[in-house]
């Protein structure tokens, strides 16, 4: 399993870093080397306390976060938005410009095959589950039936004041 990491003790929840994680014997604690941007030359490490305490089930599928021990995590493809979105806006471009030279037909063509990439992107993306509470992301590791997709309701409960 793949781990990011985001720092909990955090305001802002920004993404600390990355962690492999063996399952079957899970690591307690992950380090991150970090270079103080004050003084070069001197470098520390950075340690994010993991508990697996009740963390798997029977099956092996994530029942909370080890980083921050939150119970609600949820569901999202693992492909960056932005990726989508400027793909989209790339084609409504390519397809203006087409239709101003009077291209209908190779404009519509456009639209088609970013419907059907956005089709393969909807059917063929892996899928990762994400802690509402500390948005730390967890990747390659088996999703179970329980685990739901983003709710406004939940993610309200743990929205930062």
């Amino acid at each position: 399993m793949r781990i990011q990491i985001h720092d909990p003790n955090r305001r802002d929840r920004h993404r600390a870093f990355s962690a492999e994680i063996d399952l079957r014997h899970p690591a307690t604690v992950v380090h991150r080397p970090h270079v103080n941007p004050n003084a070069p030359h001197e470098s520390g490490r950075e340690e994010i306390y993991l508990d697996w305490d009740q963390t798997l089930d029977d099956h092996g599928h994530l029942r909370r976060c080890p980083v921050c021990g939150c119970r609600d995590l949820y569901t999202r493809k693992d492909f960056p938005q932005i990726t989508g979105f400027v793909i989209l806006l790339l084609a409504a471009v390519v397809a203006i410009v087409l239709f101003g030279f009077a291209q209908q037909w190779l404009a519509l063509g456009i639209f088609i095959l970013v419907l059907l990439l956005d089709l393969g992107i909807y059917f063929f993306a892996n899928r990762c589950l994400v802690c509402y509470q500390c948005k730390s992301e967890y990747r390659d590791v088996d999703i179970g039936p329980h685990h739901a997709k983003w709710e406004m309701a939940t993610a309200e409960r743990y929205r930062p004041d």
